[in-house]
Parts: C-alpha cells; sequence; structure tokens
C-alpha cells in the first residue's frame, strides 16, 4: 500500500490578481506565505517519506513547506505542471467572455472540452497526471509521499483517483490553496481516494476558497 497526499500551492499572485497562472510563474502571497506555516504545521504529523512537485515557484514554495520537518530532497516533475494555457497565460478571467466565448462557456459547462488556443487540451492533461502519479507511485511502493501540483491539474488527477472518466471532469473537485487530499494505492496500482480537500489546518481568515473559484466571479456577472 502507497499513501499519496495531494496538495495544492499556497495562494499566489495569479490568484489574487484573478489571472489565469497556467504556466504562468506567479509568487506566493503574504497570505499565501501564513497558508503554508500552518501547512507545515500539519504535513509534520503525516510521516512523510518523500516530496514531489510541479517546478513552478508557487509550488516549489508550497513543498518546501511540506518539506520544512523532514528535510529530504524534494524531487521536481514536470509532469505535475499545471495546464498549459496557450493564449490564456497570464490574462485576466474578466475578458475571455468576450475574447473567447466558446471555450470559456467549455470552462464552466463542458471542462472536458476545454482547449486554449496554442494550449494543451484538458484530454492532455488528464493523461499526463495520471501517468505521472502512476510513475511516482511506482517507484515509491510502500511509502507515504507529498505530491505538490495546482489546481486544473489536480482536479484532473482527483477525477482519475476516484476510477471517473475525463467526460466526468467537474470543478467539485477544485481543491483550496494547501488543500490535501489523500490517495492509497494497492499493490496493483489501483487508487482509492480517502478525502478531498481537507483544510482543517487553515484558520477561517485565511482560506481563499470562496474568493478563488476560477473566475467564478466573471461568470456570474455575466449571466446577471
Amino acid at each position: 500500500m502507497t499513501t499519496v497526499y495531494l496538495i495544492r500551492h499556497a495562494q499566489a499572485s495569479g490568484n489574487q490578481e484573478r489571472i489565469f497562472q497556467g504556466r504562468y510563474d506567479g509568487t506566493i502571497t503574504p497570505l499565501g506565505k501564513k497558508q503554508l506555516d500552518h501547512l507545515a504545521e500539519r504535513c509534520r504529523s503525516l510521516k512523510l517519506q518523500a516530496v514531489y512537485t510541479s517546478p513552478l515557484s508557487r509550488a516549489y514554495e508550497t513543498a518546501q513547506a511540506v518539506d520544512r520537518y523532514y528535510g529530504y530532497p524534494i524531487h521536481t516533475d514536470e509532469g505535475l505542471l499545471e495546464i498549459n494555457g496557450g493564449e490564456w497565460e497570464g490574462k485576466k478571467w474578466a475578458t475571455f467572455p468576450e475574447d473567447y466565448p466558446q471555450q470559456n462557456k467549455n470552462w464552466y459547462d463542458a471542462p472536458w472540452d476545454f482547449a486554449a488556443p496554442g494550449g494543451e487540451t484538458m484530454g492532455e492533461v488528464y493523461d499526463r497526471m495520471r501517468d505521472t502519479l502512476l510513475r511516482i507511485v511506482s517507484k515509491e511502493q510502500g511509502k507515504t509521499i507529498a505530491v505538490v501540483s495546482h489546481g486544473c491539474a489536480l482536479a484532473n488527477l482527483i477525477t482519475y483517483c476516484q476510477g471517473k472518466p475525463l467526460s466526468e471532469l467537474n470543478w467539485e473537485n477544485l481543491c483550496d490553496n494547501t488543500a490535501i487530499t489523500k490517495v492509497v494505492f494497492d499493490d496493483d496500482l489501483t487508487p482509492h481516494v480517502e478525502w478531498v480537500n481537507d483544510i482543517s489546518h487553515l484558520e477561517e481568515g485565511i482560506k481563499t476558497y470562496v474568493t478563488d473559484l476560477w473566475g467564478s466571479e466573471e461568470k456570474k456577472n455575466q449571466e446577471g
């Protein structure tokens, strides 16, 4: 049995500024740094044996907090990167309904069909995250490991771990900043999700999910 804790990065500048981050390498905000202190304390009791992360700075700094009381070498893996947003990278969410109406609609209503011009398809993200996690688990079988990644990437990965196809992807699996999801793998690499989006380590004043459901405010305004 292999235990995996999937962890989303702390609040980053793109979350705060309401831009599409993707591969945009924004920094952790002051609020995010507070989240990291709480995350470090939470991870202290998880008995981790290895830490993997996306190489983007917001994820790597989060992995450092995860590793704070362990001192393990942190393994970066490009397979854990956020979706490549192509032309959406670094742009304000508020601009998408007018500039990219069909893909904006797909993002909310049919995310499995989403693909920003010049970026990855959602199917490519789903396959990449699945294959990356299975490779990591195969290497670390029998251990307890942390895997740090990003909102869209983890939503795809959690969907897979729940035994669901890409066509059942939805944003209910969007995790809060520093949220933890626990997945246990059998020896045959079959995943079993024990819990999703646990933010019990965060105090009420430093949670960001309510104000950080990508573009939700812009969508609400668009719909009247």
